[in-house]
């Protein structure tokens, strides 16, 4: 372990603040860092957390909650370098959890209960599904009559009341006194996401809140954590400050960073209360300011900081940001145009004017010329519609695309203004009326389908469309059969000849995304077997799914080089060297005050309206402004236009660009920046470490092109038979180790708890069981077949030894490999532990000689022990003697080799893949016996290709067989 003199020394040479060193080394239980725009928030967390485990804290009692995992990702590449230069492993991350607030609840939980882990997990878009999906059943039917009869308003009212009850924590006994209908929706929401194993991002939070209060696992988790850090204060709803007054309570030191100025996300149940009382919640709090803007100009800090402090006035904590280097060339920018598209001309020519200037990031770093991707373009909506009928952002991409200026919309458009993706909603549109005549298939493919696939098989087509049209329209009563529309894509797309269509990479992602929509589907509905299923699908394509995805070509690696068109939300937590804030004009900023509108009674709110929760007011509009005005670095051009597309009003400048004022300020467009520069474009360099999970990589290792498929077009793979059978299984296991940590369960016990906990939301249950078992019924049966033999043939397992579940981050070379580890801990009669096995629970069959099983492929189940042994020996400190897989169908075990030259080319393997993927190299691979069993055998061209010339060969895996080439390589 470094002296702790190292890790100060290392802050005092590396040029921290004396306001950052402060935080740092301060050892308070409350602290507020107040974290100006720019000010180098995520080095202060790094060395904070390199400090404290310089002093001797457990790394597995370190929590830091970023608000994206792509903050979080940015906080280990900074912890790993820190620890690296004080003498300590970088290891030592994946013993601690950094990550969003909802990673982190979901694996507080599974660990709490393990029927967790088989727990479907619904977003935003999964949740409006599984609401329409169920419509009738919770009784959301009953409530459209207050909302206008509109189906998709009254969706909207009721999710919102679900997330704000869970938010609030609101008593369901409350809301039916009050509002009876509204609190049998509710409750009915309440109970049939248990019932049916899917937990929201609300949920998350309430029922980790909930479980802390009462002595459990969950409780000893939370009480576990000696250091909690949050990032991103100003933005944490009610729910996640309860848990972080939990956590202090229960002994824990808060640390807190953010910045009241950048609340921005009011309108959805954060709270910037939280931030501004803090002092008053907690007692002693200590309050570092870190005022030092590394980021922008002199300028662009006064006029942003200026702005703030007279629209908040005592609305906001006192600071007084300051620039670290007034570098130059640089302008800023205020001016109104007469009209939208001389406002859009003007954006398009200064980037062209721009590009190839020469820019330094900061003093003594190496100069390179700007390219597309140090743009931005930031708007308050990008969705929303002009009076043209046009979104708002037509006017910015169609200037930018007449220039042949590259461009991202990041969180702008449509999917379907892309000709590929919309003819494939067409054709769901089209199916829905009913089975589809010749002349409405020839009018369908000559209006869209041709245009977008002029590949097209027409025969084909006319195939697939008659053969769906009946399968969906079948008559009542006939035999129910199971249909999906990822299945229903993969004929269309063959159809249409995808694989020979060469289509380009943005394209694909398009189709993709498409795919991911489908998928989203196909997590809630059993099937879209009927008239009425369909059209629920087809109705979220055309309502929900239009602006519920958004569009964006952003590289699963790094920004691409283009000008990235935006909201203010979109780019929270970026920068870019030049600015454009667009669209400033009144309605827009400060846009319309959003009221409080919820179903639920407004008396149990009086509380969360009073402090502003849940709207957007004045103080709310300001605060996003001055996010959008500090992401620019060297150039902030702030423009509005007086005539909008087809306006019939002309709007007169904002009165926030009117409030902006600074010497600097230039409010003639004309003027060029002093001092520019040519230089050669170079793009910034992306220090992006990849993060990458085993089953991500496993696919490169397989064939490039099946990862490509799956990582970076976003393909869903169809839905297997017995979908989630293996996890169910799996987590029956671990019930029975929860449940039993002293002794080996009997087999009558083994039974129960399997019985108790089997689900498979994705396959019917027979209607007459008992007489007429199906494929649910049968699949139950095994189940509980495997936990009694399991029971009886490793008893061993549960006497001496302990089975846990625990998660893992392992730095590599350009990437972070996380995952998961079943380990079996052998512990002597004291329960100290002797020993791990790493033991990998599979749903497979091994047979007689399972080593010589062609359906087992042992590469793979090699490569994904000898990780795990990794993590538990380097990251989990755990002595890994052995490991095995578990063949739960036939309860074998067959031993991997875990040796130092195994797990070494194991990790050698992983590297390589990383390589390849950071290189973007996607050959394709194919082997009669790979596409056969490939899930995207009917969309890929299967044509040999060769890796790129310096990608050289991994190492052989050692499997049981002995060492083989991964897949990829034959």
């Amino acid at each position: 372990m470094p002296r702790l003199t190292d890790v100060n020394e290392l802050i005092q040479s590396e040029g921290l603040t004396q306001a950052q060193a402060d935080a740092v080394v301060d050892d308070a239980q409350a602290i507020l860092c107040i974290a100006c725009a720019g000010s180098g928030k995520s080095q202060t967390l790094a060395y904070r957390i390199a400090r404290l485990m310089s002093q001797g804290v457990p790394a597995a009692s370190i929590v830091a909650i970023t608000f994206t995992e792509k903050a979080a990702d940015a906080i280990k590449r900074r912890i790993a370098s820190v620890l690296e230069r004080t003498g300590q492993s970088s290891n030592l991350i994946g013993q601690m959890f950094i990550g969003t607030i909802h990673a982190f609840c979901q694996n507080v939980l599974a660990d709490g209960d393990a029927l967790f882990r088989q727990y479907d997990v619904l977003d935003g878009n999964r949740f409006t599904l599984y609401l329409m999906s169920r419509y009738y059943e919770l009784g959301i039917a009953d409530l459209r009559p207050r909302f206008n009869n509109r189906y998709f308003e009254t969706l909207d009212q009721v999710r919102n009341a679900w997330n704000i009850f869970r938010d609030e924590g609101l008593s369901l006994e409350d809301i039916e006194a009050r509002d009876e209908s509204i609190g049998r929706t509710v409750r009915a929401i309440r109970d049939g996401l248990l019932r049916d194993q899917f937990i929201d991002f609300a949920s998350m939070i309430r029922e980790t809140a909930d479980r802390a209060t009462n002595a459990g696992r969950v409780r000893d988790r939370l009480a576990a954590i000696q250091h909690l850090l949050v990032d991103e204060y100003q933005d944490v709803s009610g729910a996640q400050e309860e848990l972080v007054a939990i956590v202090y309570a229960l002994g824990g030191n808060i640390f807190v960073v953010g910045d009241d100025d950048q609340s921005i996300y009011g309108w959805r149940g954060a709270h910037v209360a939280n931030i501004l009382e803090f002092e008053q919640r907690y007692p002693n709090v200590h309050k570092h300011v870190l005022a030092t803007n590394f980021r922008s100009t002199r300028a662009i800090v006064s006029v942003s900081n200026d702005f703030v402090t007279t629209q908040l006035g005592p609305q906001r904590l006192p600071k007084q940001p300051r620039e670290n280097w007034n570098a130059a060339p640089r302008q800023l920018v205020a001016h109104h145009f007469e009209t939208r598209a001389e406002e859009a001309g003007w954006v398009a020519d200064r980037i062209v004017t721009l590009l190839g200037t020469e820019y330094r990031k900061s003093a003594g770093t190496t100069a390179r010329g700007l390219t597309p991707a140090d743009f931005a373009i930031l708007m308050r909506s990008t969705k929303s519609q002009e009076q043209d009928g046009n979104p708002r952002h037509a006017a910015f991409s169609d200037a930018l695309r007449t220039r042949g200026i590259e461009f991202t919309l990041a969180a702008g458009g449509s999917v379907f203004d892309q000709p590929a993706v919309n003819a494939l909603r067409e054709v769901f549109i089209a199916l829905e009326q009913g089975p589809i005549d010749r002349n409405q298939a020839n009018q369908l493919i000559a209006d869209h389908i041709r245009p977008a696939y002029p590949q097209i098989n027409v025969r084909r087509t006319y195939e697939v469309l008659a053969d769906w049209g009946r399968r969906i329209h079948q008559p009542l009563g006939a035999v129910r059969q199971r249909l999906f529309p990822q299945a229903l894509l993969v004929d269309l797309l063959e159809a249409f000849n995808i694989r020979g269509s060469d289509f380009s990479e943005t394209v694909m992602r398009d189709i993709g995304l498409f795919s991911k929509m489908l998928q989203d589907v196909e997590s809630v509905y059993l099937s879209i077997d009927s008239t009425d299923r369909f059209r629920s699908v087809v109705r979220f394509l055309q309502q929900v799914a239009e602006g519920g995805y958004d569009v964006s070509t952003e590289d699963i690696v790094t920004r691409p080089n283009a000008v990235t068109i935006s909201t203010v939300h979109q780019v929270k937590g970026l920068e870019f060297p030049v600015v454009f804030v667009v669209d400033v004009v009144p309605g827009r900023f400060p846009g319309n005050q959003r009221r409080f509108d919820c179903a639920l009674p407004q008396d149990l709110l009086a509380a969360a309206i009073a402090r502003g929760a849940y709207a957007s007011d004045r103080s709310a509009e300001a605060r996003l402004f001055y996010t959008a005005l500090t992401r620019a670095e060297r150039f902030l051009h702030v423009t509005g236009a007086a005539l909008l597309p087809n306006g019939r009003r002309t709007n007169r400048q904002s009165p926030f660009a009117a409030a902006l004022q600074d010497e600097e300020l230039c409010s003639d467009p004309a003027i060029i920046p002093e001092g520019l520069v040519p230089a050669p474009q170079q793009q910034e360099l992306d220090e992006a470490t990849l993060p990458t999970s085993f089953s991500d990589i496993k696919y490169y290792l397989n064939c490039p092109m099946d990862y490509r498929f799956r990582k970076s077009f976003g393909f869903s793979p169809p839905v297997p038979e017995l979908f989630g059978y293996g996890r169910v299984v799996h987590v029956a296991i671990e019930k029975l180790h929860e449940l039993f940590p002293d002794r080996a369960p009997t087999r009558q016990e083994a039974q129960a708890i399997a019985q108790e906990n089997f689900h498979l939301k994705h396959v019917a249950q027979s209607r007459d069981p008992q007489n007429r078992p199906g494929a649910y019924e049968r699949a139950k049966e095994k189940a509980q077949q495997i936990a009694e033999d399991y029971v009886a043939s490793y008893a061993a397992d549960f006497t001496h030894q302990r089975q846990v579940e625990v998660r893992f981050e392992i730095p590599a070379r350009g990437c972070l490999i996380t995952g998961s580890i079943d380990l079996l801990m052998r512990c002597n009669e004291a329960g100290d532990i002797l020993e791990a096995h790493v033991l990998d629970f599979k749903t497979m069959e091994g047979g007689a000689d399972p080593q010589q099983n062609r359906d087992l492929d042992w590469r793979e189940l090699s490569l994904q022990v000898q990780l795990y042994a990794k993590a538990a020996r380097d990251v989990l400190g755990e002595n890994a003697a052995t490991g095995s897989i578990h063949l739960l169908k036939d309860n074998q075990r067959v031993q991997i080799p875990i040796d130092e030259a195994s797990v070494n080319a194991a990790i050698g393997n992983i590297e390589w893949a990383v390589q390849g993927i950071l290189e973007q190299d996607f050959p394709m691979r194919p082997t009669p016996n790979k596409c056969r069993d490939c899930d995207f055998q009917r969309l890929c061209p299967q044509q040999q290709q060769q890796f790129r010339a310096d990608a050289g060969l991994p190492p052989r895996i050692a499997t049981p067989a002995g060492p083989v080439f991964a897949r990829a390589i034959e």
